[in-house]
């Protein structure tokens, strides 16, 4: 044991040592009726001030990082906005957003643990301790024309009305 542990350990217990005897002689009667009324309300305002540090610790919101990226900057605004919506309604999980700059980025940054969630395409990166949590979209398209038509790309969709 080194010097300053022998001395927090002695400390500990004279403070210990002295509560003790101080709860026995209000128990017993023996200190002025001044001083075990003084006692008795420094004992309830700490236990007031801690229930309100507890109540305050366990209302407090937990705060979740969540990475960003696109090239237009479209993901980073529409997250920012479901960030301060929920910021404004005082819910119970708070977001902060950070844009990476590319999905690429956003990917590699949740897959370092740098975030806690990431808004990435699934075939981007290394995700693979990754876990949905929201699926946006599956967007399969399948145009048929009929034989002899015009169209030959999806250029030549343009201005027409797809049925």
């Amino acid at each position: 044991m080194t010097a300053v542990t022998k001395l927090r350990e002695a400390s500990r217990t004279a403070v210990s040592a002295g509560a003790g005897a101080m709860f026995a002689a209000v128990a017993a009667g023996r200190l002025p009726r001044w001083l075990r009324v003084t006692v008795v309300f420094s004992l309830v305002v700490l236990a007031c001030a801690a229930g309100l540090l507890g109540y305050r610790y366990i209302s407090r919101p937990a705060v979740l990082t969540v990475a960003t990226g696109s090239v237009d900057g479209d993901v980073t605004r529409l997250m920012s906005l479901v960030a301060t919506r929920m910021a404004a309604t005082n819910a119970p999980v708070q977001l902060r957003i950070i844009d990476k700059g590319t999905a690429l980025d956003t990917a590699n940054a949740f897959a370092a643990g740098e975030t806690d969630l990431a808004v990435v395409r699934g075939d981007i990166g290394d995700l693979s301790a990754a876990r949905s949590v929201v699926i946006m979209t599956y967007a399969v398209v399948l145009i048929a024309v009929p034989p002899g038509s015009s169209i030959e790309s999806a250029e030549g969709l343009k201005a027409k009305t797809v049925a």
